[in-house]
Order: structure tokens, then C-alpha cells, then sequence
């Protein structure tokens, strides 16, 4: 009775993973998904310098609530962590940011907790009409985080640098990001690339609901930095579900999944790559070319993305790295 106990309770452990997972997919397809262009013309103000009220001083923002985890991040290597005051619940780092007031997710967003700290900047990733509307309201402004690219994460570098008068900084992080990234492009150089599967959510206990990623998106950008050629690169959608019997057909070299809600043990791998199994035509399979990703920033695009581009490489390209200890 005891060992059924334990079972049910680490079934229930990584039932509530998969929620959670699916709550920051979800937050993931939304954004990309945003349809913006009109409404920010109406509403976000530009990335620019404010006047005081006797329009003699320059005012900047100095209580940002960001819902967005990637500009959280980049608010914080801005040099501007101290100006936030809410975060979402997804804004996990850096590590300092526990201690701020959450103000629920993109979804659910707690309203009232947004007017007690009140901001004079929010940060969205998407969109949500509440959250729009109350900021018309109490003339809040607005930025519109479309970080669903590399290039995006480097606008959102811009625009927030500009906001928060720190261009010159943003400008160093743009920089930086550049060549981290172009380092890792330099050594794929020329490589021979495989077809790779790559997975941002999926049921945890069977092959079913897979989600993917299509072109146009920094998950992809980093694949195909990273050496690979993903099998859904032709898809227009950003985060396509997609069938066995299309993955299958696709016929994948290498699978990579990423699973940063869940801690992928040992124990953990093992039952991920039994289900795998059950598909040994797949050419991943027989080839025991099957990893997982469990950082908690695989899904989120900001500056550390340069980290899974590097582990991706890895991954598909060992034998550039066997000089390393």
C-alpha cells in the first residue's frame, strides 16, 4: 500500500509539471501568435523621453512590472533590477526577483495587485485587453515584449535600453549577444547537418499533443545556428501540434526535447526514452540520438538563449568538442 502511495504521488508530481509546462507553452504560442501592429499604434507609447508635468524635467520609468520572464531579465542585465517592482509568475531570474510582489501570468493577471504597486511601466509578452485596458486607464505605460525572434530579442534590448535612458548599455548587451552567438554559428561552419525533431511540449507519459516549432522562431534560429535542420522548418505556424504518423514520415536523425518544468533524472530519462522506443524505425531511435533539455530558460528568449544554442551544438556535433575536458 505503502509503494502504491509513493506511485500515485509522483504521478500526481508529474501531472502538475506537465500543467505547469503547458501554462508557459501556452504563454509562449500566445505571444507569437499577438496580433499587434493596430493596437500599438494606438496605445504603446514610443520608446522615448517623457516630460514632467512642467516639461522641464526628463522623466524615466522607475516602477516597471514586467509579466514577461525574457524582459525581466533584460530590465535586470540593463542594470535596472531595482526599478521593478511586480514581476510574473514565470519571472524566475534572475534569482533576486523572488522576493517582488507576482502579479499572476499574462492569462490571469492580478489587476488589483497591478494598481497597489503602482507602475509607471508594464511589460507585456502578447496580449490581454484587461491589463490594456487598465493601463489606458491610469495612463500607465506599455511595452510590448515581441521577443519570438533573435532579432526581436535584440529590438526588446533596444527599445528598453532606450526607455530606461541606459542606451549605451543596451548597446553592450547587443554586442555581446551578437558575438556569443556568432561564435557558435563560426564553429557550425560547413557541418553536415541532421534532421532533428525538436519538442517544447508534450503529455509526460505518452507521445501524444506534441508540440514543435515552425520557422520564424528563435527556437529555430538556434537549431539551425546550432548546426541542425529542423524537420518542421517548412511550417508557417510558430508552434505546430503534430501526429506520430507525421513525425514518422519525417523520418527524424536526432530528437530533442525540452522540458524545463520537469527535472529529467535518471530515473525520469529512462521512462522518456522507453516510449521513444516503441518507434525504432525512426532513424533517432536506432541511433540512440534521443536528449533532453531541462533548464528552466529552454523556452524563455532572452540573452541566455546563447546557452541552449551551445547545448543544442552539442548535442548534434560531440565530436567538435572532444578536445574540450
Amino acid at each position: 500500500m505503502f509503494y502504491k502511495f509513493l506511485s500515485l504521488l509522483n504521478e500526481l508530481r508529474v501531472l502538475c509539471q506537465y500543467v505547469l509546462l503547458r501554462s508557459v507553452v501556452v504563454l509562449l504560442i500566445a505571444s507569437a501568435q499577438a496580433q499587434s501592429p493596430t493596437l500599438a499604434s494606438q496605445d504603446v507609447v514610443s520608446p522615448k523621453v517623457r516630460h514632467s508635468a512642467d516639461g522641464d524635467h526628463h522623466t524615466w520609468p522607475r516602477r516597471i512590472v514586467t509579466i514577461a520572464p525574457n524582459a525581466a531579465e533584460i530590465v535586470c542585465l540593463l542594470g535596472a533590477c531595482d526599478r521593478i517592482v511586480g514581476v510574473g509568475k514565470f519571472c524566475i531570474f534572475p534569482p533576486e526577483l523572488s522576493s517582488r510582489p507576482q502579479v499572476g501570468g499574462l492569462m490571469d493577471p492580478d489587476l488589483e495587485r497591478i494598481v497597489m504597486l503602482r507602475p509607471d511601466l508594464l511589460v507585456l509578452r502578447g496580449r490581454n485587453e484587461s491589463l490594456e485596458r487598465l493601463c489606458r486607464t491610469l495612463h500607465i505605460d506599455t511595452y510590448y515584449d515581441e521577443t519570438d525572434s533573435l532579432e526581436g530579442i535584440e529590438k526588446c534590448m533596444r527599445d528598453l535600453g532606450a526607455k530606461l535612458n541606459v542606451e549605451e548599455k543596451a548597446t553592450q548587451l547587443i554586442e555581446k549577444f551578437q558575438k556569443d552567438l556568432n561564435l557558435v554559428r563560426e564553429r557550425m561552419a560547413g557541418v553536415a547537418r541532421p534532421r532533428v525533431l525538436l519538442t517544447v511540449m508534450r503529455q509526460p507519459d505518452r507521445l501524444r499533443d506534441i508540440l514543435t516549432v515552425g520557422r520564424g522562431t528563435f527556437l529555430n534560429q538556434l537549431l539551425e545556428l546550432a548546426g541542425g535542420e529542423n524537420i518542421f522548418g517548412d511550417v508557417d505556424a510558430p508552434y505546430p501540434q503534430v501526429s506520430m504518423e507525421t513525425i514518422l514520415s519525417r523520418r527524424p536523425e536526432v530528437i530533442i526535447e525540452l522540458l524545463p518544468e520537469i527535472d529529467v533524472d535518471e530515473p525520469r530519462r529512462r521512462a522518456l526514452l522507453s516510449q521513444w522506443h516503441k518507434f525504432e524505425t525512426l532513424p533517432a531511435v536506432g541511433g540512440q540520438r534521443i536528449y533532453f533539455v531541462d533548464d528552466d530558460y529552454a523556452l524563455i528568449p532572452s540573452t541566455r538563449c546563447v546557452l541552449i544554442a551551445d547545448k543544442l551544438a552539442r548535442m548534434l556535433h560531440p565530436g567538435l568538442f572532444s578536445d574540450e575536458k
